[in-house]
């Protein structure tokens, strides 16, 4: 039995996450974004104690340094000038670019790290396999293939190192013999079960018929009142995102970080809605305890 934000009709998970995915290209404030930010790391960790982000978290560190420490040394726009470093100018404007672009592409990493959490293969072929079939799951199949191959070859691998055929040690002929000998066996083994499954899916009248999900999402009142909420807020980001508020001009002379009123009821629906699993968790939580 799922509960939290898990329980939710795929339907309203999606357009979480479009809904997040469209505000974190549609503004450019580093507030925005660093806001954005730190309630995305706490969604992740209300997931699964942070388990899927762990793996990301070095190299999001890394990729956010070097775009922040290279950026203003490669772009030189901007006409407030800091310093000059071998006769090109270091310019402020480069630096808030760079940050914003950091905060961008990280915010973004981290909600498909929970995109992947939440709209698992069900949920993912339910929401897209009534419009586009074949290309919903083509992709299942391609995603779900990536993770195959690494734990067929890691078994081949085991087998190879107990009968003493390395790859790490010997001349470099037998290695490579040895990893041509690991590639050819680990695409046979997935090739074979890929004859499998399409006898199996033939066999079981597959694209005969209209399509049926295996677990059917029923639409509860709850997913309509959040779904129409979301749709709300989000509606409001746009309309303020379209008279000038919510963003920041870096070029070619930085802006203001001076916040009106009609930033701030931007900011606090953007922040409602980005925080969505936040409260649905907080409040299964509550109900467990109380």
């Amino acid at each position: 039995m799922e509960n939290g934000f898990r329980s939710f009709h795929p339907y309203v998970q999606i357009c979480y996450y479009l809904f997040i995915g469209s505000l974190l290209m549609y503004f450019n404030h580093p507030i925005f974004l660093t806001t954005a930010l730190i309630l995305l790391i706490f969604v992740n960790l209300s997931h699964d104690s942070g388990k899927a982000l762990k793996k990301w978290i070095v190299i999001l560190i890394l990729m956010s340094l070097i775009i922040i420490l290279l950026n203003p040394f490669l772009v030189s726009r901007g006409t407030t000038i800091l310093f000059y470093f071998r006769g090109k100018q270091v310019t402020l404007e480069a630096i808030i670019y760079g940050i914003t672009m950091a905060l961008f592409i990280v915010n973004i990493l981290m909600m498909f790290v929970s995109f992947n959490v939440i709209l698992n293969g069900n949920r993912f072929l339910y929401i897209f396999s009534k419009f586009l079939p074949r290309t919903a799951f083509l992709i299942m199949m391609s995603i779900r293939f990536v993770p195959l191959f690494k734990r067929r070859l890691d078994e081949i691998s085991d087998v190879h190192h107990i009968r003493g055929m390395s790859m790490a040690v010997g001349s470099i002929k037998n290695r490579m013999k040895n990893g041509m000998l690991r590639l050819q066996i680990v695409l046979t083994w997935s090739l074979e079960e890929a004859v499998h499954t399409a006898d199996s899916m033939k066999a079981r009248g597959y694209g005969l018929g209209k399509k049926t999900s295996y677990i059917p999402y029923y639409m509860k009142k709850q997913d309509w009142a959040w779904l129409v909420t979301l749709c709300l807020l989000f509606a409001l980001c746009i309309a303020g995102g379209t008279l000038g508020y919510g963003k920041l001009i870096i070029y070619p002379k930085l802006g203001t970080l001076h916040f009106f009123l009609i930033d701030w009821i931007v900011f606090g629906c953007m922040m409602i809605l980005f925080s969505f699993p936040l409260w649905v968790e907080g409040r299964e939580r509550l109900r467990w305890k109380f």
